[in-house]
Formats: C-alpha cells, sequence, structure tokens
C-alpha cells in the first residue's frame, strides 16, 4: 500500500512494506525553487553574524580584521560554501553518506556532526542570554541604564573617567545579573547554576524542539519573518549608530600595519569567515541535498547567500564598532571591554540606551536576536537528526529528536548556565567550535579535487543542475587546501600556553573521525589488493 502526499512546497511519498533501511537521506524534496534559495540564504542570516564578532573590542584592529575577513570569504569561503552546497545536490544525500563518492573521506561528515554538535552548544545559552535581555526589555525602565548600588566591581556613571577594573552600567548588568558571573575564571569549576538564566534556557530548547520537529519545511516558514526582520533592525540601527559623538572612531584608530606583523589575525580571518558562511558543520550539504529535481543554479544561490551573509556580518560589526567608538568618548577612551561572548551583547545594550525609544528598541533588538538564535540552533539540530536514516529511526524520530534536544539541555544547563558558562562559552567558540573548520574545508576540497577528482565533478554538477563550475571556483578549490593546512599548521606551531591543552584536545577529537577511518581505509585497501595479488 502506498501513501503519497503532495503539497505547493513539497512532495513526501511513503511506500509502506517495501521501503529499505539503506535509502538515501532523501526521499521527499523542494518543488518550490524560491522557497528553497530563501532556506539556503537564510542560513547565512543567523546569530554568528549578529553576534560573533572577535575584534569589536579592540577599535585599532576591528577594520584590518573585517577587511581580512572579506578577502577570504571571496577566496575561500565563498568558493568551499559552493563546493559543500554541490555535494548534497550531486549526491543526493547527507553529510555521512554523501563520501560514498570518495570512501577515504568517509571519516569528514563524522568531524561535521562534532563541529555541528559543539556549535549547537554554544548557540543554545545565546538563546538564553537573548531572551533575557527581551523579557529585561519590559520594565518600566532599561535596568542597564544606570548602575546599580554596591556591585563588585565598581560600576561607573556615564561621562566620568573609568577607574581600572570598574565597569559600565551595562556590562555590569550583563554580569552581576543576568550572568551572576564569577570573576575568578573557572578555578574551582564552573560554579552554581543560575536559576532564572537556566529557566530561559530550557524555554529556548522547547521552542527549538518545535520548530525543528516539523522538519525544514515548517523552518522555511519561519526564515521570511526572521531575515525581513534582520535586515530591518541593521538597516535602523546603521541609521542611528550615524548620530552617536565617536561613531567614526575605528577609522581613526585602525592600526594597519597589523595585517603585516601579526599572523594570527589572519587565521581568525579564515575561522571567522567559515563561521559566518555555515562551512563544515554540514549544514550546506544537508540542505543541499534537498535541492529541487529540475535545473537550479547554483552559482546564482552562492552569490546571493555570499552577498547576504556578508551585509550581515560587515554590518552588524560596524554598528558595534560605532557604539564602542561612543563608548570610549563617554569613559576618557577607557571602557575595559573585553573580547570574547560577551563583547557585542554589551555593546547592544549599550546603544539602546543611547537613542530615543530605548525599550522598543532594547525589545526589538534582542528579540531578534532571540529569532536567530533560535532558528541557527533548530537548523544545526535538523542538520544532526537529517543524518539518520531508515525506517527505524524515521519511525521513532520524534523520540530521537526529544532525546537529542533533553542532551544538549543537560550538559548546556551543567555547564554554560553557571556562574562560569561565559569561560565555558569562550572556550568554545575559541577551540572546537571554530579551529577544526578549517581542516574540515581543507580536506574536504583537497578530496573533490584530487581524490575524486576535479573534472569528474564539475561534470557531475553539469548533470545535476545544469552549470559548470568557473574558473575562479575550481581554482580556488585546487588552491584553497594549501593556504587552510597552512594557516592551521601555524597555528598549531605557535601554541605556547600551557592552558591550551585542553582545546587542542577537543579540536583533536573533532578531526580524530577523518583520519582514523582515512587510515583503516587506507590499510584495508592495500591489504586486499597484496591478497589479490598473491592469488595471481
Amino acid at each position: 500500500m502506498s501513501d503519497s502526499v503532495t503539497t505547493g512546497t513539497k512532495t513526501v511519498s511513503d511506500t509502506s512494506g517495501s521501503e529499505s533501511t539503506e535509502v538515501p537521506l532523501v526521499v521527499d524534496r523542494w518543488t518550490n525553487n524560491i522557497s528553497y534559495r530563501q532556506l539556503v540564504l537564510s542560513s547565512c542570516i543567523g546569530i554568528a553574524q549578529f553576534w560573533w564578532h572577535p575584534y569589536i573590542h579592540d577599535l585599532t584592529k576591528l577594520l584590518p580584521f573585517l577587511f581580512l575577513h572579506n578577502v577570504f570569504s571571496i577566496i575561500v569561503a565563498y568558493p568551499l560554501f559552493y563546493l559543500e552546497l554541490a555535494l548534497g545536490v550531486v549526491t543526493k544525500k547527507g553529510v555521512l553518506m554523501c563520501w560514498d563518492m570518495a570512501p577515504v573521506a568517509r571519516g569528514i561528515g563524522f568531524a561535521m556532526l562534532i563541529c555541528a554538535a559543539f556549535t549547537t552548544l554554544a548557540f543554545g545559552v545565546v538563546c538564553a542570554w537573548s531572551l533575557a535581555f527581551t523579557v529585561h526589555s519590559m520594565h518600566t525602565f532599561l535596568p542597564w541604564l544606570h548602575c546599580a548600588a554596591e556591585v563588585t566591581p565598581a560600576c561607573a556613571s556615564r561621562h566620568r573617567p573609568l577607574p581600572e577594573g570598574s565597569e559600565t552600567p551595562a556590562q555590569s548588568f550583563f554580569y552581576n545579573f543576568v550572568l551572576h558571573l564569577k570573576r575568578n575564571g573557572l578555578s574551582g569549576g564552573f560554579g552554581n547554576v543560575v536559576t532564572e538564566l537556566t529557566i530561559y534556557y530550557v524555554i529556548s530548547w522547547i521552542l527549538i524542539y518545535f520548530i525543528a520537529c516539523k522538519r525544514l519545511y515548517s523552518y522555511s516558514k519561519l526564515v521570511y519573518f526572521k531575515d525581513v526582520l534582520a535586515y530591518f533592525v541593521i538597516v535602523c540601527c546603521a541609521c542611528g549608530v550615524t548620530m552617536l559623538r565617536g561613531a567614526s572612531r575605528m577609522f581613526r584608530e585602525s592600526e594597519w600595519g597589523i595585517v603585516f606583523n601579526n599572523l594570527q589575525i589572519w587565521r581568525d580571518a579564515i575561522e571567522f569567515s567559515f563561521m559566518q558562511m555555515v562551512i563544515s558543520q554540514g549544514t550546506l550539504v544537508m540542505l543541499g541535498s534537498y535541492c529541487p529535481k529540475h535545473k537550479h543554479k547554483l552559482t546564482r544561490t552562492a552569490l546571493c547567500a555570499f552577498a547576504v551573509s556578508r551585509s550581515c556580518s560587515t554590518g552588524s560589526a560596524l554598528i558595534l564598532g560605532a557604539v564602542h567608538g561612543a563608548l570610549t568618548v563617554d569613559y576618557d577612551n577607557k571602557t575595559n571591554l573585553t573580547g570574547g561572548t560577551s563583547a557585542s551583547f554589551i555593546l547592544w545594550s549599550d546603544f539602546v540606551t543611547r537613542i530615543p525609544g530605548s525599550q522598543v528598541w532594547s525589545l526589538l533588538i534582542f528579540f531578534t536576536i532571540f529569532v536567530l538564535a533560535l532558528s541557527s540552533t533548530a537548523l544545526l539540530v535538523q542538520t544532526i537528526m537529517s543524518t539518520f536514516t531508515g525506517r527505524f529511526i524515521r519511525k521513532i524520530r520524534w523520540a530521537f529528536l526529544i532525546f537529542l534536544c533533553i542532551l544538549f539541555c543537560f550538559i548546556g544547563i551543567i555547564t554554560l548556565c553557571t556562574q562560569g558558562g561565559l569561560y565555558g562559552l569562550n572556550f568554545l567558540m575559541k577551540w572546537p567550535v571554530s579551529k577544526p573548520r578549517v581542516v574540515i574545508g581543507a580536506i574536504v576540497a583537497m578530496v573533490v579535487s584530487y581524490f575524486y577528482g576535479q573534472s569528474t565533478f564539475c561534470e557531475d554538477i553539469f548533470f545535476t543542475v545544469g552549470e559548470y563550475p568557473g574558473i575562479f571556483i575550481r581554482v580556488c578549490w585546487a588552491v584553497s587546501p594549501f593556504i587552510l593546512l597552512s594557516s592551521f599548521l601555524s597555528d598549531v606551531a605557535s601554541w605556547t600556553q600551557p592552558d591550551s591543552g585542553i582545546g587542542w584536545a577537543l579540536v583533536i577529537i573533532t578531526l580524530l573521525p577523518v583520519m582514523t577511518l582515512m587510515t583503516l581505509y587506507l590499510v584495508f585497501k592495500f591489504r586486499v589488493r597484496n591478497m589479490i595479488s598473491n592469488e595471481k
């Protein structure tokens, strides 16, 4: 007996009694080309573009970093975005099964899933942060508008010198009343679980479950709302920051010499470009496997995705840089703003206090960040879920999804929703979320270009979508492995900090499936070849 359901955006078929457990990932695929392209573009309009900006705390390095970031986005990130999307389109399979084309690279899929899992854990707590600010924006006045009494360290009011070690009102509120941050780092453990933050975290994961349980078809209905909301906020904030005194300081204080004498900023720019283009986490392969059955222009989709990613990430970084410049004017060139995952939240909250209608704008901005965080996390959960194929998993998919959400929620509560959770999130973003992406991207480009064959893969793309990749993309595929591996190896060689051991251990764990399965495949292949030779 066969049941078939056809809608305007998808076609779902289920054949009972005859379905194999080895079927490809996708049997139901988009028939609406516009909705599918919007879904791919929306993957590049997420929380990473609004929140994760490594150098907004340092005005001297912000513009040089953005310059390098955009250069590497053109020569490395964009071609690899096209490559990963094409892998899903050509193979019609998910992150694990698409490597049937090159069995030596089967471990890449597992490495992508591990990287996606770390990223999911990091994005989940950002949902809780943004929800906390959204709720606090509904007070009769913004609680971070003025300093609270008797806080440690001291809070300094505006238009006064900022003593060493003291904090701005927005910074003090975030650390003391949202995070309940312990100031001695992770010495002594993560500390106590923060009750209010945990409640927001659980609410966020409940919403993530309801988004993910409807699969990508329900998610596609959300992207139009969140994308329009994101661009509306960027445009309005860009107009607002032009009126801030000191907004142009990042242009005057830039030290472009850092580009030539600091290799770390180059490595950070590469990792940041991968993060902004959602590369090496399996999402693009999954989205490619849902490509419409009729001809689909990958180049047009990739270029549009590149444009929206650059406009969102660069626009938000410049807005936050302008706010930081205004902050330095208020406190006589000292802000005591530290780098890491908290800097953007502090600057967004400080920005809304400087414009008319601060409560309304605070509610709108942090609600937008909350929606972006939810959608990005739900898409990562969908990426992990989509790798499990076969009828057995599909029958209990709802139970497996509940288990996955509960697992991430539990791990996040005991680690990131604690008094030391900020340090844990900084650690995740610095190590397992960012660094493995470079190696994964290098291996993907190397396998396609030199193992499977670049010409063969380009012919597969032409046969599938009717277009042949341009010469620029093919040259970048051939060159990018050497650029990326050189960047990663130089980072390994510069490892001098003794407390980085755990970070490198997590990076190695993420990349271990690639090397293990590659070694096993080569050993087995040579062993079989020798056995055949001996029989002859």
